[in-house]
């Protein structure tokens, strides 16, 4: 299991993102033994899983190839136990429709805002996921829009760019997005700069491709130049 089910890419990434792993001595459990009592079987190694609140949802023993875990992962995340109660359904139900129209409306920050608040909610729902899916949508977009910025530089347009994403800044604080849209605004202000001051250009290009990687597109555009 360790060496070829547990380091598999897509095993980590629900685990990491979805499950808090314990590793248990199996002949001292010590507060787990109630847990593992629980699971059928005597062939080590054992899988028991469990509600954020410890109560037990199932358990496997003995070794699971990479798909059948992967199985196991998701019947454990779809129980019942999981599911958040209804009257809190309700509240996120409520909170996907908002975020859908906030992100018709291009309000990035209500989105943000919206998937962090979902996220602080235990249990699985189908709310939840629809927020994270607008949420991803909404890190889409601004994704887009470092390109959109990189390609305004290549038109001289410096100006447009550099408030296209002081705006997207705002908008993105406290995201994944938040570095890339600092790294995009500095490498616009110094191709504006490199504009000009063209004796200061290939500086201002070297800067970009050595301190702006957060930014791909941006660096790109300066490597280009420097070909030029």
């Amino acid at each position: 299991m360790e060496s070829r089910v547990l380091p598999d890419p897509e095993v980590v990434a629900v685990l990491s993102a979805k499950f808090v792993c314990v590793k248990v001595d199996a002949d001292n459990p010590g507060p787990a033994e109630k847990i593992l009592s629980q699971v059928k079987g005597n062939t080590l190694p054992f899988y028991a899983y469990v509600t954020p609140d410890g109560k037990f949802i199932s358990g496997t023993s003995g070794y699971r190839d990479t798909a059948v875990f992967k199985s196991d992962l998701e019947t454990a995340l779809k129980s019942d136990l999981m599911r958040v109660p209804p009257d809190a359904e309700k509240k996120l139900a409520k909170m996907a429709e908002q975020a859908a129209k906030d992100l018709e409306a291009k309000k990035i920050p209500a989105v943000v805002k919206a998937a962090k608040d979902v996220d602080a909610v235990r249990g699985t729902s189908e709310s939840k996921e629809k927020v994270k899916q607008l949420y991803a949508q909404a890190i889409e977009a601004g994704q887009q829009k470092i390109k959109e910025a990189a390609d305004l530089c290549k038109d001289a347009k410096f100006d447009e760019a550099v408030a296209l994403l002081a705006t997207m800044a705002k908008d993105y604080k406290g995201t994944e997005l938040e570095k890339p849209a600092g790294a995009a605004t500095k490498a616009a202000e110094r191709l504006r700069g490199a504009a000009k001051e063209p004796a200061a250009a290939k500086k201002m290009y070297e800067l970009i491709v050595k301190e702006c990687k957060d930014a791909p597109a941006f660096v790109e555009l300066a490597q280009a130049k420097l070909k030029e």
